[in-house]
């Protein structure tokens, strides 16, 4: 019976489950203390973290520092119903250039299976925030031009708008405060001058400039000033200015009254051929006649009509006391001297309201094509200590970090009057193509040396230790991503888009870049 009694395998499932229970039991257990365990741990870091992150600010005194911390870090545990009693600690370790906040956290768990084993879990979890320290200077450098059009300034002004709105949450206070200053760089072919700290001073007023009235006949034996004949005109000179001569076009030469070529030219677009007319915008013809003039406005003219051509626009009494009916100043088509001169730029400001405001001011300006390079010229010199601005703080100053923003829609291009003998071009900062300013009268080969200006302008920035970032909406060939690609000064530095809706996020990538706030949990 006995042995029948072994053989027999009636209920062996229930006696086998009876056995196994309470294996199972402990396995199921484990799992659900473990699982929870890796749950508390989890919401014990994200309260770290947050309580970290919302102590790292500039400015702040260790008191505040850590009344903050102690403040996020109870709300955030708050409800954790697995922690019981955690605390949590930071220390702040500044030196010269950075602020490391270290913070440790500590909490026991309550678990449902492993306290029966005597056990009573403490988990432990730690966070560093290394924030900079260094001063900080921005230069926008932002595409004005008219290929923009005003859903795309839109974006770019509600996107710079936010860039500068987190630039300002950088903003300390106090002894150890941090300083936050930005400025504003519109460009089409020229920038404008004429606005916050502009001076006379840097300006050439005396023709000694070899630049100053070179597109008009002597009167008198001597070269018109482009500034003077804005009065003679009784138009107001708007504020853009000319390209300097080389070697000063491309650097930040301080303007000296003993060394004329470092005076800045006033910008005076001529009246072109023919009778006064509406603005034009077209690649291939005159765009800016806003004079009476006897020579026709032909396009190709013959040798006789090209004489005159170039008599009127060469003469500059026609200019004396002219009153002007045909000035039209509201972009984008613009016509007269100041011809397609964009907002003036805003130097470096910790007050970073009136930016805003300024950005807002941005519109785009058709005509005379687009210099990248001459924008960032002036974006050197907005962050330069030396003038023409002296806002900036020395490039080799070890608690200033500088950096620059640079946006373009497209290609450098050297814009209008593509079918003229006259000219070649509309006028533009480096006056027409045809005075052979870019190095060839070819508008093709123009546009190579305005890109090799460009180039050149962002190795000599680096040179600096400026940080460059540069945004390319649209115009996504190879040689433009070579061009901007080349220029950041990383690789991740670099943005390309053919959406506008995405600048938002772009600038707000950027601004957490310059930010400088590392962190590790």
């Amino acid at each position: 019976m006995f042995k029948r009694f072994l053989r027999s395998t009636s209920g062996n499932f229930a006696m086998t489950l009876a056995l196994a229970s309470p294996a199972v039991l402990f396995a199921v257990g484990f799992a659900i203390d473990v699982t929870n365990m890796m749950s508390a741990k989890s919401d014990l870091q994200a309260s770290l973290d947050a309580a970290v992150m919302a102590a790292s600010r500039i400015g702040a005194t260790d008191v505040s520092r850590t009344d903050t911390f102690d403040r996020f870090f109870a709300s955030n545990v708050a409800g954790k119903n697995l922690l019981r009693d955690p605390t949590a600690t930071i220390t702040v370790n500044e030196t010269l250039v950075d602020i490391r906040n270290v913070a440790t956290a500590q909490s026991h768990v309550d678990l449902n299976f492993m306290p029966f084993f005597k056990v009573d879990p403490l988990i432990k979890v730690t966070a560093v925030a290394f924030e900079s320290r260094k001063n900080v200077e921005v230069a926008l450098v932002l595409d004005n031009t008219g290929s923009m059009g005003e859903a795309r300034m839109k974006s770019l002004r509600d996107a710079a708008s936010s860039l500068v709105d987190t630039l300002k949450g950088m903003q300390g206070s106090g002894v150890s405060g941090r300083k936050v200053r930005a400025a504003l760089v519109p460009f089409v072919t020229a920038v404008n001058i004429k606005g916050e700290n502009y001076k006379e001073d840097w300006i050439d007023k005396n023709g000694g400039n070899s630049l100053n009235g070179v597109h008009f006949d002597p009167v008198d034996g001597k070269r018109p000033d482009q500034l003077a004949m804005f009065n003679r005109l009784n138009v107001e000179w708007k504020g853009c200015v000319e390209a300097r001569p080389a070697p000063y076009n491309l650097d930040d030469t301080a303007p000296d009254k003993t060394k004329p070529e470092t005076l800045f030219v006033p910008y005076f677009a001529p009246d072109e051929p023919g009778d006064k007319t509406a603005p034009g915008n077209d690649a291939s013809a005159f765009n800016n006649s806003y004079l009476a003039d006897a020579a026709p406005k032909t396009n190709k003219p013959n040798s006789e009509d090209l004489a005159k051509q170039v008599k009127e626009q060469r003469n500059a009494a026609k200019y004396n006391g002219t009153t002007l009916k045909n000035i039209v100043a509201t972009p984008p088509l613009t016509n007269g001297p100041n011809r397609a001169c964009a907002t003036p730029i805003a130097p470096l400001t910790e007050d970073l309201d009136s930016l805003k405001t300024q950005i807002g001011k941005m519109t785009y300006w058709n005509g005379s094509g687009t210099n990248v390079s001459e924008g960032l010229a002036w974006g050197w010199r907005v962050l330069s200590p030396g003038e023409p601005y002296t806002q900036g703080q020395p490039f080799d100053d070890v608690h200033v970090s500088k950096w620059v923003v640079v946006f373009t829609d497209g290609t450098n291009e050297v814009f209008g009057a593509n079918d003229t003998t006259l000219n070649k071009s509309d006028y533009g900062s480096y006056g027409f193509l045809a005075d052979n300013r870019m190095l060839t009268t070819d508008k093709g080969r123009a546009v190579t040396q305005v890109n090799t200006w460009t180039s050149t302008m962002c190795t000599e920035l680096k040179k600096q230790n400026v940080q460059i970032f540069t945004i390319l909406l649209g115009a996504d060939s190879a040689a433009n991503r070579k061009l901007y690609g080349d220029c950041a000064s990383k690789p991740e530095y670099y943005f390309g888009t053919n959406d506008p809706t995405k600048l938002k996020a772009i600038f707000g990538n950027i601004a957490s870049i310059i930010a400088k706030l590392q962190f590790t949990g």
